[in-house]
Formats: structure tokens, sequence, C-alpha cells
């Protein structure tokens, strides 16, 4: 059947599909599925189109961004949508690459370093999935820039994030979140010491005798979490209190007395070999504190300042002297041998001596007494037994 046959037919039928269907099923059928394959392609054609139009001003809509939230949940959708809208979206993002870098950095400027570490590694990989996504493009400078601001974000921009963090800031107990944070991602990198070096001497710069906040700062750190910053301002601390070479303030020593660390001030203060500090610490704590133990570190150091020490002891034993376990403890402190001489020394041993046969005197007549006592008591017991009349039980008659 002609075209023009087919054509005739549907006008007699007045364009009725069913009477047209009669007269010619197969030209019928035909014609349908033209006008079905013209609708979809039209259909699929201005749906595409619309996704197209979605994707542009979603690129548009990134740039508007308020929060890095809303500008996550967007960049992360166009990394989906790129490969499969076409080059007129490759063309629009890349003409707003700028504009978007430059939002991201705005989005993450106020954010912590630790906020700031989480969420550079996320932009960088989306930037590089983004790069990803525009080869089939063949454009070069769009998949080049991703490509390169991918990198450049993690060992340019958040490496600079962090020196400036690092050089602008008061370590405090409060810090110890955002440092361990960077050490956890220095950790990852190649070579941990490029970020982690610069930052460890920037802490170094700090005094660790007088900074009371420094010391509460190494106090909060944490060995698995803080690994070399942890060891490094340990070891700070530990050579600051044992080396005698340093000063350590105040401060810091009633910070550690109150918290009942004493041992630590004992060791620092016995152990201190500048003279001037040794006599200052003197005469702000000794015998002021009534702690015998801070007192007798003072006498353990043999360092020579303006003191009284042995009148102190002379004092301290005559109000304990008949005390054998504080004459004791005194007699055995480092120091106190110095202090008293070796004649003085001799005749406490002595003294301890003394006390000691008294006291096991003493134990040896209160036991006597007490057998005595016990003796008094059986002997008393038995003769009222004794006396007692002895009653013989009556037979009865038959």
């Amino acid at each position: 059947m002609t075209v023009t046959e087919f054509l005739s037919i549907a006008k007699e039928s007045k364009y009725n599909i069913l009477d047209i269907y009669k007269q010619a099923p197969n030209e019928t059928l035909i014609l349908v599925g033209v006008v079905l394959l013209i609708v979809l392609v039209v259909y699929f054609s201005i749906r595409r189109s619309m996704k197209i139009s979605s994707a542009v001003k979603l690129v548009d809509k990134i740039q508007d961004s308020k929060s890095y939230d809303e500008y996550n949940q967007r960049i992360t959708a166009l990394v989906d949508e790129l490969p499969k809208r076409g080059l007129k979206v490759a063309d629009v993002l890349n003409a707003s690459k700028d504009h978007i870098l430059f939002r991201t950095s705005k989005l993450l400027a106020n954010m912590s370093i630790s906020d700031k570490i989480d969420k550079y590694l996320e932009v960088s990989q989306k930037y590089k999935e983004l790069a990803n996504a525009s080869i089939k493009y063949k454009n070069q400078e769009l998949t080049e820039f991703y490509d390169t601001k991918s990198k450049e974000l993690l060992e340019v921009n958040l490496n600079e994030e962090i020196a400036y963090y690092y050089q602008d800031t008061y370590f405090t107990a409060e810090e110890v979140v955002n440092v361990n944070r960077i050490v956890q991602y220095a950790n990852t990198q190649e070579d941990p010491s490029l970020i982690l070096t610069p930052m460890i001497n920037t802490i170094n710069q700090f005094s660790y005798g007088y900074n009371l906040e420094l010391f509460k700062f190494i106090e909060a750190l944490d060995e698995k979490e803080s690994k070399q910053v942890y060891t490094n301002c340990n070891e700070k601390i530990e050579e600051l209190l044992t080396s005698g070479e340093s000063e350590v303030s105040i401060n810091i020593l009633d910070y550690l007395l109150e918290k009942e660390e004493n041992q630590k001030v004992y060791d620092y203060i016995s152990s201190l070999k500048i003279t001037s500090y040794l006599q200052q610490l003197h005469d702000l704590y000794f015998n002021k504190k009534e702690d015998i133990n801070l007192d007798l570190a003072f006498i353990a150091n043999l360092t020579k300042i303006d003191s009284d020490y042995k009148n102190y002891l002379d004092v301290s034993l005559t109000s304990n002297w008949r005390d054998s376990e504080y004459i004791e403890f005194i007699s055995k402190a480092p120091g106190v041998l110095e202090v008293l001489g070796h004649m003085e020394y001799r005749t406490l041993i002595e003294r301890m001596d003394n006390i000691s046969i008294e006291n096991e005197n003493k134990r040896m007549v209160e036991e006597a007494l007490t057998i005595a006592k016990r003796a008094e008591s059986i002997a008393l017991e038995a003769k009222s037994l004794n006396k007692k009349p002895i009653i013989t039980p009556s037979i009865p008659s038959n």
C-alpha cells in the first residue's frame, strides 16, 4: 500500500484509528511505532536537556554554597553528574573552576585545624574524582586543574594551615585534640617529620619551666595519640625536673603539690644545683608547709645556701625524742649525717638503740605482769574450788 492510499483510507475513516487498523493493519502498526519512537526521542531529549541544565545550575549553586555541608553535598552530586551530562557541563565547570576553589577556601577558613584536616582530605578526594570524570571530554585544562589542585590542597594549602596553627597557638590542654589530629595526619605521610619537626621546634620555644599552661598541656598528652609530640615534651619535663640545671616556677611546683605529686617536687629540690634559685625556694618552702619530706628534700641537697638545717633538726628531734620511728626516719634521710656531724649522728643512733632497749624491757615487763595476773587469777580460782563442801548423795532405804 502506498502512502497516498494509506492517507486516503485515513481521511475516509475520519482518522479513526480502529477503522484505519481494520483496513491497513500493518501500515497502522508501523505508523504507531514511528510516532512512539518520535515521542520517546523527544521525551528523552527534553529529559537530557533538563538534566544538563540542572547540572549547569548545580555548578552555579556550588559557588553560592552558604555552608561546607551544602557545598560538599553539591560537589558530590556534580562528581556523579559530570561524566553523564556532556561537554557543556564540563565547559561550564571549566569556566567556574577558580570561583569554586575560592569558595572552598572561604568555607574552610574559620574551622578548627582538626576539622580543616578532615575537610581538606575530603575536598582533595572530590577534586581527584572530578579530574577523572572530566577525562572523557578531553578538556586538558579542566582535567589538569582538578588533578593538580587535589594534590596542592594537601601538599601546600593544608600544610600552610597546619604551620599557621602551631605558629599562632598557645599550647594549652584544650589544644591536645588538635595536636593529636595533626600527629595522626602527619603519620600518614611519607615523611612525618616535614610537619612534626617544625611543630615540635615551635613547642620547644616555650618555657617548660615557667609556663604552667604548657605543663598542663603536656600532662594531657597521650602516648598513643600524641606519639612524637608526647615523647619530646615528656623528655623535656623529665630533664627539667631531674637535671638540677633548670628553674621550675613556683606556680608549677605548687601545682604539683596540690595534685599530690609531691615526690616530683622532692626530687627536683634535692637535685637542684642553681644556688640562687635553691635559696629562693628554701625561703619560700622550708619549714613552712608542715611537710617533713619537703624539708628533708632541702637537707638532702648539699648545695651551700643560707640555711639553719642543724637547728631545725635539733628542734625536731628534741620534740620527738621518745618517738623511735620518727628518729629512725630522720636518721636515714639523705644529708642528715652531713648536717649533724658524726658525733651527734652517733648520739642519735645510740638514742635509737636505747629507746629500742627501753621498749623491749617495757614489753618484757608488760608480758611478765600479764603472766603474773593470769597466774594469780588461776590460783584464786583453784582456791575457791577447794573451799566448796563435798556433798555425798544419800542412799535410799529399802
